[in-house]
């Protein structure tokens, strides 16, 4: 009885088991361009990125967060230069985006000590409201990224600018990290939840 029973459950088990699988091409193929665009509601949060930099471009979602991204460049001005090029077709498909405006240029750039001086043309200026906010945190978190950069002095065109930070005020002073809190996601895994008070 129950070496039949076994013999029933397996006979069973078998048509079930074989209908959850996916059938194997016997030769690679091409996948049509209409399949190749994720749907809205799909996991867009990783895909291939590479170089030993990062930069900082805007996801997707309701609070707009800035997400960063490898790229290769070696100097402040290749870095900036791959920020101000925007997102890749593969990042732009993952729905990342960038707020600064397509035609901004930086000007100069140099760095002394932990502070690195950027110049942008003035196309910046007519950003407002949280796009003004993450493009300065573009740049910003950008620069910072290279090695040594504890700050950055970000002027228009020569001049000082009135830059928002996420406090609710202004600076035209020098910027550092701190000034964007909340508006980029961090890399810092979340930490276990404390134990509860015996």
């Amino acid at each position: 009885m129950n070496a039949a029973f076994r013999r029933l459950t397996i006979a069973l088990l078998i048509p079930l088991l074989t209908a959850c699988g996916i059938a194997m091409d016997s030769a690679p193929r091409d996948v049509p361009v209409s399949e190749r665009i994720l749907p809205l509601g799909v996991d867009t949060s990783s895909f291939d990125t590479s170089g030993s930099s990062l930069i900082y471009l805007v996801a997707v979602g309701d609070d707009r967060l800035l997400r960063s991204v490898r790229r290769d460049s070696e100097t402040q001005s290749e870095l900036l230069e791959s920020l101000l090029a925007g997102p890749t077709e593969d990042e732009t498909v993952a729905q990342l985006s960038s707020s600064l405006p397509p035609d901004l240029e930086v000007l100069s750039t140099r760095t002394v000590g932990s502070v690195a001086y950027v110049d942008v043309s003035t196309e910046i200026t007519e950003l407002r409201g949280q796009a003004l906010l993450n493009g300065a945190a573009q740049l910003v978190l950008t620069t910072v990224e290279l090695v040594g950069v504890e700050a950055v002095q970000l002027t228009v065109a020569g001049e000082r600018f009135p830059w928002p930070t996420t406090q609710g005020d202004t600076t035209s002073g020098l910027l550092r990290i701190f000034d964007f809190a909340g508006v980029f996601e961090s890399a810092q895994p979340d930490f276990p939840s404390l134990p509860p008070a015996a």
